[in-house]
């Protein structure tokens, strides 16, 4: 089959994004599952255009001319799929690409376009308007997560009915040498005992992560386990610098800047490498974990037991005790309590780590691609 892929954030490019890293595993399996398939993305592109998945920085500005340029000139033979990737600002304001599953309607030869929600709305009154037409219009839409589906669901429910849910998994390929030989690497490098007990948080740094519930609930850490390191993977926004700056002045103020290493931006494979350094992966968002998480897909496919807050949702995967440990959001003392409860034991965070690899593997990109495949067909017969 052959399939367009519409993302304007398709890596790499300057600013990075969740969308655009989604898009880009996703190509590369449906190739490896046989599949042809070409992006379509913004001119800020900066890698190649070949390779097993062929990339054409196109567009500047995400107009409706811009979508009926598209279809106009599509190759000969043209794609039998369109994806477009969604979320309210990735095309920009008041975006006419939006019209392209319309348009597709009537330019032959009819294509089928699929579009993939990864947040349903945003802040503006334009992103309440889009999603509804975009559902609408699209031959059939994917819910990436289990947010985007309850929202359809209690506010959308005549549509529901068009949508699909396949969530996302972790743009972070587990690294292929062993775990304990890049633990000891990893931790030699870093300067870490092998008994040091290691806690990782991973994703850009920004307000919502619940980084400061974690340095509250450090000197409560360090008192049972003195030698416990935070290793804060990722980079700061130059938006979010005030906000890196608190947690900076709040580190002094508790005492616990010794105990906290950032990394900053490193590569995919660094980061795999830190998060096989770690005992734990903790990430207790302000709003819940859930799987549109793509840093919490990434603790979970390392096989790390993770402690995250409760998802809002309750058709969350995450279950607690069983693939993950659920503590209250801003709740320092809570946290603090699971964790030192987890580095004591042994077996419960062998369980918690069976019960993540297993949730994982529902979420592994072989599994997305085929089911992404199976609802590609259902379009096409349809």
């Amino acid at each position: 089959m052959r399939i367009c892929m519409v993302c304007p954030s398709y890596p790499p490019q300057d600013v990075t994004c969740g969308v655009g890293d989604y898009t880009r595993c996703l190509a590369e399996e449906l190739v490896r599952q046989g599949e042809q398939v070409t992006v379509v993305t913004s001119t800020g592109y900066r890698g190649d255009s070949g390779g097993a998945v062929r990339v054409l920085p196109l567009i500047s500005k995400w107009s409706a001319a811009a979508g009926w340029k598209l279809l106009r000139s599509r190759p000969d033979p043209p794609p039998d799929m369109i994806h477009m990737q969604y979320t309210p600002d990735l095309y920009g304001r008041r975006a006419g690409f939006v019209l392209l599953p319309l348009m597709a309607r009537f330019v032959p030869p009819r294509t089928p376009v699929i579009v993939t929600f990864h947040t349903l709305i945003g802040g503006g009154l334009w992103s309440k308007v889009m999603a509804p037409w975009l559902l609408l219009t699209a031959d059939r839409s994917i819910s990436a997560n289990e947010e985007v589906s309850d929202l359809i669901h209690r506010h959308l429910p005549a549509l529901e009915s068009r949508v699909t849910e396949i969530g996302i998994g972790s743009n972070i390929q587990v690294s292929a040498a062993g775990r304990d030989t890049v633990r000891r690497s990893e931790r030699a490098r870093l300067g870490l005992p092998d008994r040091a007990p290691v806690l990782a948080h991973f994703g850009l740094v920004y307000p919502g992560k619940g980084l400061e519930t974690v340095f509250r609930a450090l000197p409560a850490i360090l008192r049972e386990h003195p030698l416990a390191r935070l290793v804060v993977v990722g980079d700061t926004r130059s938006e979010d610098r005030s906000y890196r700056e608190s947690l900076d002045r709040l580190a002094r103020e508790k005492e616990i800047a010794h105990a906290v290493l950032w990394t900053g931006r490193v590569s995919s494979e660094a980061v795999s490498s830190l998060l096989a350094a770690a005992d734990l992966f903790v990430a207790p968002y302000d709003a819940g974990g859930t799987a549109r998480r793509g840093s919490l897909m990434a603790g979970l496919a390392h096989g790390l037991p993770v402690v995250t807050t409760a998802s809002p949702v309750p058709s969350s995967p995450l279950r607690d005790g069983a693939n993950a440990a659920l503590v209250p959001p801003g709740d320092a003392d809570a946290l603090a309590k699971r964790v030192c409860a987890l580095l004591a034991s042994d077996d419960e965070r062998a369980r918690l780590r069976a019960g993540a690899l297993a949730l994982a593997e529902q979420f592994s990109w072989p599994a997305i691609a085929r089911r992404t495949r199976a609802l590609y067909a259902q379009a096409r017969q349809s």
